[in-house]
This record gives structure tokens, C-alpha cells and sequence, in this order.
């Protein structure tokens, strides 16, 4: 064989082997298995909407009890950190100078009775002028306003509970000396009902109101729930939101009650607040887990024919379990949960395990 037939030969022989290692290449991409992955099935509906905040638990009524008449503290009726009742017997301050005093008007106002009474027969009859029958009225009624602010002074005498409550410690001793300007006693604080005080930011308020202003959320009710720190967990209602801005924190406060008959949630401790209450329409739920993130939005992949089809979507809530979907699925759409490492878009899959059918 001349030269110029080997080139030829050599080069036949390479051009075959090139076809042969491109047509085991393309036999081996088509005979590639498919990747195994688990789906959801979305279904569409009123999903339950979850807002959280931080919040402090706080009671309505925390005051400080003032003495209202002066004098000398005879007698302290409670016990410090007791829960006591509205009306409970709290001090007593000085009752004989009270009650002597009371005992001095309601004999002045007995006698100006006495004469009240005469004159107006005495009246009926003509046997005084007008002149005489006024100062004794007038005298009559001088005798009752004093009779009664004697009353006032001889009950305040006696300091009570305004409500029910938890008292704390006496800041006046008995004997101390109750004055004009110091007549703080002892502070009270009503535990039931309870309540959690807790921001809303602006933005937070603003996609509430918008959303539900355009139909995308409805609201049935206003319950609450709240989490402490060691763990318990209790059931409320929403009791208030302001329409003022803080300027200082830039959240509106809202305000939750509870039912506090044990009295086991106490004021100043921190809480976790979840507001229930709001449902997104026509939207999915569907696991965290199955929600990625490129360099624009959030999305998940689908199964449509047998591959990995990439959507992206709007979240309208989401916590460390599952996430709210208002946009970008739709009603039956098969949403892959795992095997992210080795999926991408139009990846060839198969699918191992359905949730939600």
C-alpha cells in the first residue's frame, strides 16, 4: 500500500472512532435514569395565616394605693404578696379622730334636724317669717354636708382594695405617719384578666391592611396565641390595636387578653405572640423544606412530565415548618421536597413518594 493509501486508511480508522465514542456518548445521556424524588400535591384553599411577634405580658390595673385622709397607720390587715379581693381591709388609719369627729357632726346635724322639722310646721302656720324658716334651712343643710364629709373622712379612714389583685409589700409601716404628700401605701396589681402588650411594625400593619383591603386575606376571628419562656402555652383574644404609629419604636401597639383564673401568667415576663385568625385565599401550603431562593425571588421546582420544571412564587407567610404560597403554584401542581443537590431545571425525574393526594 502506497503512502498516500495509509493516510487514507489511518484516517477512516480515527473518523470511526470518533462516531462510535459520540454515538455511546448520546446512547449513554438517553439511557441516563432519572433521579428519584419526592412531591407534594398542592391543593388550593384558605390557608390559615400566622403572624408573630415579641410581646411582654402586663396587667391593666397596677397602682400604687394612697392614703386619702391624714394620721397615723393604727393596724395593716394583709399579708404581703397575697391575692386579696376588691373591698379587703387593707390599713386603718387613725379611726378615733375620724369617728370622733363624725360623732360631732351627727349631733349638730340631729339638732339642726330637730329645728328644721319645727320651723316647717312652724312655717305652715305663719308663726315665723321666711327669713326664720331659711336660716333654719340653710342651717339643716350645712349640717348634712358636714355630716356626710365627716362619713367620707371616717370611711377613708379605713383603706381598701379597689379590685382583686396580688398585693405587694407596705411601704408605710404601722405607726408611719400618712400625709398629704406622702401617702403612698402599697401597690396592687389585678391579674385576671391578663394581658400581652406587643408591637406591630409599619410595614407589617400597611400588607395587612392592603391585603385585606384587596380581598387576598379575610379575616374570621381574632385569636391569639402566646408562648413564655418556660414553655406554657395559653389561648387569648385580641383585645386592642392602635392606629397610631410610636414614633420611637415605629410599631403599633396591640394588645391581647387572656383568662388568668390560676393567676400563672405574670406581669413583665416576655412572650412569643402568634396571631391567628387571618386565611389567605386561594392559596398552598406547602413544607419550608421545598422553598428555594436564587437571586430574585423565592421559588420551588415542579414535576410536569416527568421533569423539573422552576416556578417562582410569593410568600405571604411562613414559619419554621411550612410556608404560605399566594402566587406561583397552581391547583395540583407536584412540588419537589428533597434530592436539591442533584435536580435542576428540566432534569429528568422520577417520582418515589407523593404527599398530600
Amino acid at each position: 500500500m502506497n503512502k498516500l493509501g495509509r493516510i487514507l486508511a489511518l484516517g477512516f480508522t480515527a473518523l470511526m472512532m470518533v462516531s462510535c465514542s459520540d454515538s455511546k456518548k448520546n446512547s449513554t445521556q438517553q439511557t441516563a435514569p432519572a433521579l428519584p424524588v419526592s412531591v407534594l400535591v398542592a391543593k388550593m384553599g384558605d390557608i390559615p395565616i400566622t403572624l408573630e411577634f415579641n410581646g411582654q405580658v402586663v396587667s391593666d390595673m397596677d397602682v400604687i394605693i394612697k392614703g386619702k385622709v391624714v394620721g397615723s397607720i393604727e393596724k395593716q390587715f394583709f399579708t404581703p404578696g397575697s391575692t386579696i379581693k376588691q373591698g379587703e381591709k387593707l390599713y386603718q388609719i387613725d379611726e378615733a379622730k375620724y369617728r370622733a369627729n363624725y360623732n360631732e357632726k351627727l349631733a349638730t346635724y340631729k339638732n339642726a334636724k330637730a329645728q328644721y322639722d319645727r320651723a316647717v310646721i312652724l312655717r305652715s302656720k305663719n308663726a315665723i317669717s321666711a327669713k326664720e324658716f331659711d336660716t333654719s334651712s340653710s342651717a339643716y343643710g350645712s349640717a348634712l354636708a358636714n355630716l356626710n364629709n365627716a362619713k367620707v373622712d371616717l370611711d377613708y379612714s379605713v383603706v381598701r382594695a379597689p379590685f382583686d389583685g396580688v398585693i405587694g409589700d407596705t411601704l408605710k409601716d404601722v405607726g408611719s405617719y400618712v400625709s398629704a404628700t406622702d401617702n403612698d401605701l402599697v401597690r396592687i396589681t389585678r391579674l385576671n384578666p391578663i394581658f400581652v402588650e406587643f408591637g406591630i411594625s409599619d410595614t407589617d400593619k400597611l400588607n395587612i391592611d392592603e391585603k385585606s383591603a384587596s380581598g387576598q386575606w379575610k379575616q374570621l376571628d381574632s385569636k391569639v396565641e402566646i408562648r413564655l419562656s418556660n414553655g406554657n402555652e395559653y389561648n387569648g383574644t385580641i383585645n386592642f390595636i392602635d392606629s397610631v404609629i410610636d414614633q420611637n419604636s415605629g410599631t403599633i401597639k396591640a394588645k391581647a387578653k387572656f383568662d388568668n383564673n390560676q393567676t400563672q401568667i405574670r406581669p413583665g415576663v416576655f412572650a412569643a405572640v402568634k396571631v391567628h385568625g387571618f386565611y389567605q385565599k386561594n392559596g398552598f401550603k406547602i413544607p419550608q423544606i421545598a422553598v428555594l431562593q436564587d437571586l430574585v425571588n423565592p421559588f420551588v421546582y415542579v414535576v410536569q412530565d416527568d421533569k423539573v420544571v422552576k416556578k417562582a412564587i410569593k410568600i405571604a407567610s411562613q414559619d419554621a415548618i411550612s410556608v404560605v404560597i399566594s402566587s406561583g403554584l397552581e391547583d395540583g401542581d407536584k412540588v419537589v421536597l428533597d434530592n436539591f443537590k442533584k435536580i435542576k431545571d428540566g432534569s429528568l425525574v422520577q417520582i418515589v413518594a407523593t404527599k398530600g393526594k
